[in-house]
């Protein structure tokens, strides 16, 4: 199935391209002075069909089962949070709550009274245990081997979340768990259009619908159904209330007679849950060509107007800078007064979102518009990059940069008509004292040498990365003797000094935290106030003829979890990071609220100089769109997505109020963090709006937008995974495995 992330459409000096297939309307298109604009358009009223089965949203079968599985396995009993996974001596799983309390789920298809029973090493009959379905306590018995929990008899059919709180566990390990008396589990084949059911089993289908929404196709019954069987169509809109819209006992129906489907979801636009029910132990139905009706497709086609690109285009990247470090986004630090300026005379998104926590996978998106979910390298020929697009415009092409992850050993040069690398070396030693971190000044300088040897009618595009406030947290005076202030600890911020922090080598005082946050900010600072000096030159030379787009490849842990550093976790302190656009006399001064995200950034990148679409890449017109306020008539929620490669395949999506994060690693390593602060669990959902600050894992929860958040998460890793070019497995040359390693890098 081929799918096309934007159908927007996006204008490039006087012509305005509509739709998906890039149709030219034959009218004007003027730019106001000083500003963005965009207005609805292109607006389809047809009636538009869509297939149910979507692989990008794919659909969820339960069935019960007996034993309760490791967490990331599937939808059926399983272990869901507090938990941690190991092996004993003798091989066997090992099972053990991480704090006083955990949770499990089970699936339960039709309501009979069952026990779930936990195994036990060590004696656990005097262990006191609390369980709860919701705000219903439980009973728990248990014995020398068990701990037996009583299901409620009257379970809704579905999942349902068991929560336990053990008072005092010492000398108890938990070694699996079981529910007896399962129902068979019913087969469920999905094909192009038709979904045959086998009972004992539901299939779950969460999509978000416009409003009049209808779900057309049929049901035809089993030939040789058998008495007691029944299939449903049960429609969930997340009020609280499941309404059964069309039942059918093949026992009274005549066999392999269609019966035809006509149901309203919904009459506003929303979430709902479609659940197909087979109960009964017989023969499979089958479900033939179920649709989606509408009259409008789900996102409207929007009229964009680009401006004409500039002579100069500047992309800017501050190396680890955490959104909340610039004081337009919240700091009341005073480290960013430049960035402040030019925020207050731009375009600032106060909600964007790299798409790794880490500069390799973050970059390679930014250049190439992929949402990659493994690797580090861009390959030899495919994509194309941003410096090939520009280049391919008439601008000459340079990146200049501090980080080992931007040399030609990972392909990340590629288009670039020069490269210039502006090394950190610091040895990594704790009989070398902490090298000085003036990358900014190092980037800034070579930047303005090479745009002296440009002509002057010639277009530029400038990569600038520079390694500020990145590790090491070591910046030239007088910014330590600014920002460096704590009483009662002297801890520096050296990448040894943090690297062993990170990996419980080194203890830390709550004074020691507080001044390695200081030595952060002293980078940020410094790293800012360079800016300044940069901008003030750029814009004596280019006046209005400039873009300059200020952002970060991802952020920085300063114990907001218990970690430093970055790369393994997928939190918001590393995601969540400053994008300002800055165009004297183009773009007017605005804050934008809306959630934005990297590709977004390239996608606004590329169609000031692209007048094409290519449907393998997010393109469409990206941050102008949101500048200018517009394409308002898409309803459906913005969603951002996230991988952190050094999880080995971890992924995260957010709204603006949930978000879910999936870290299968391998064996029983699953989790977030490297080191100290990591963390044992394998699903994390977090409330965003009351509690921002990700500090309670509400892994399991019965939310209609959780569980659409995980099958977006499921179809967009499926989708990106199945687009991976190959990538060179080699290893870098052996002068960048020394820088990376300098720098805390592993590998």
């Amino acid at each position: 199935m081929k799918m096309n992330p934007y159908d927007l459409v996006w204008i490039g000096g006087s012509r305005l391209v509509c739709g998906r297939f890039g149709r030219v309307i034959n009218r004007p298109a003027t730019i106001a002075t000083g500003l963005v604009v965009a207005a609805l358009g292109c607006v389809r009223t047809e009636v538009v069909e869509s297939p149910l089965l979507d692989a990008l949203q794919p659909p969820t079968v339960l069935t019960e089962g007996r034993k309760l599985r490791l967490p990331n396995t599937g939808p059926g009993n399983r272990f869901v949070s507090g938990w941690r996974f190991g092996e004993s001596s003798g091989g066997e799983l090992t099972i053990g709550p991480t704090a006083d309390s955990a949770r499990l789920e089970v699936v339960q298809l039709h309501a009979r009274p069952r026990i779930l029973t936990l195994s036990t090493r060590g004696d656990a009959s005097g262990l006191a245990v609390n369980a709860a379905i919701g705000s219903r306590q439980l009973e728990v018995r248990t014995s020398e081997s068990t701990i037996e929990i009583r299901l409620p008899e009257d379970l809704a059919p579905g999942r349902h979340l068991v929560d336990l709180e053990f008072a005092d566990r010492t000398g108890v390990e938990i070694s699996g768990g079981f529910l007896p008396a399962a129902e068979r589990s019913g087969h469920v084949d999905l094909d192009d259009d038709d979904i045959v059911h086998e009972p004992w089993s539901t299939v779950d289908f969460v999509r978000w619908v416009e409003p009049g929404t209808r779900l057309v196709g049929e049901f035809v019954a089993p030939p040789d159904a058998t008495p007691g069987q029944r299939f449903a169509l049960v429609l969930d809109r997340g009020d609280g209330t499941l309404e059964t819209v069309v039942e059918i006992r093949p026992s009274t129906h005549p066999p392999g007679v269609p019966v035809a489907l006509l149901a309203p979801l919904r009459e506003t636009a929303g979430l709902v849950r479609i659940r197909l029910v087979a109960e009964g132990r017989g023969a499979a139905g089958r479900w033939r060509g179920l649709r989606l009706r509408s009259r409008e497709p789900t996102k409207k086609t929007a009229v964009v107007l680009v401006p004409d690109p500039p002579r100069l285009v500047v992309v800017y990247v501050l190396d680890a800078l955490r959104a909340d470090a610039v004081g337009s986004l919240g700091s009341d630090l005073g480290a960013t007064p430049c960035i402040d300026r030019l925020a207050a005379e731009g375009a600032l998104f106060s909600n964007h979102f790299s798409v790794a926590p880490n500069t390799g996978p973050a970059t390679i998106s930014l250049f190439t518009g992929y949402g990659f979910l493994r690797g580090r390298t861009i390959p030899d020929a495919e994509p194309v990059t941003l410096a090939e697009d520009f280049a391919g415009a008439g601008y000459r092409t340079i990146s200049i940069s501090s980080n080992p992850h931007l040399s030609p050993s990972f392909g990340l040069t590629r288009g670039f008509d020069d490269v210039v690398f502006e090394a950190v070396d610091e040895g990594f030693d704790d009989a070398v004292p902490p090298t000085v971190n003036n990358s900014a000044d190092r980037v800034h300088q070579a930047a303005l040498k090479w745009l002296d040897g440009l002509a002057a009618d010639q277009r530029a595009f400038l990569y600038l990365h520079t390694l500020n406030p990145h590790n090491p947290y070591a910046p030239p005076e007088p910014y330590p003797s600014r920002f460096v202030r704590s009483d009662g600890s002297s801890i520096d911020g050296a990448t040894k000094t943090l690297a062993d922090i990170r990996d419980r080598k080194r203890e830390v005082s709550p004074e020691d935290e507080r001044r390695i946050r200081e030595w952060y900010t002293a980078g940020v600072a410094y790293n800012d106030d360079a800016l300044c000096g940069l901008v003030e030159e750029l814009n004596r030379r280019y006046r209005d003829d400039l873009l300059l787009i200020v952002t970060s490849d991802h952020g920085e842990e300063l114990f907001d979890h218990d970690g430093v550093l970055h790369g393994f976790t997928l939190y918001d302190e590393l995601l969540r990071v400053p994008l300002v656009v800055w165009w004297p006399g183009t773009v007017r001064p605005t804050r934008i609220g809306a959630a934005t995200a990297t590709l977004d950034l390239t996608a606004g990148l590329r169609a000031l100089v692209l007048a094409r679409r290519d449907e393998n890449q997010h393109t469409g017109s990206g941050v102008w769109t949101t500048i200018s306020g517009g394409a308002k008539g898409v309803r459906e929620p913005a969603l951002h997505f996230a991988t952190a490669p050094g999880l080995r395949r971890a992924a995260m999506v957010r709204s603006d109020h949930w978000k879910l994060v999936l870290a299968p690693r391998p064996r029983f390593r699953w989790g977030m963090g490297k080191g100290r602060g990591r963390t044992h669990d394998a699903e994390y959902v977090f409330n965003l709006i009351d509690d921002p600050g990700e500090t309670t894992n509400l892994a399991g929860a019965a939310d209609l937008e959780v569980d659409w958040l995980r099958v977006r998460l499921t179809g967009w890793v499926k989708y990106w995974d199945s687009r991976q070019p190959e990538v060179d497995r080699s290893r870098p040359d052996e002068e960048t495995l020394r820088r990376l390693k300098a720098l805390g890098y592993s590998d």
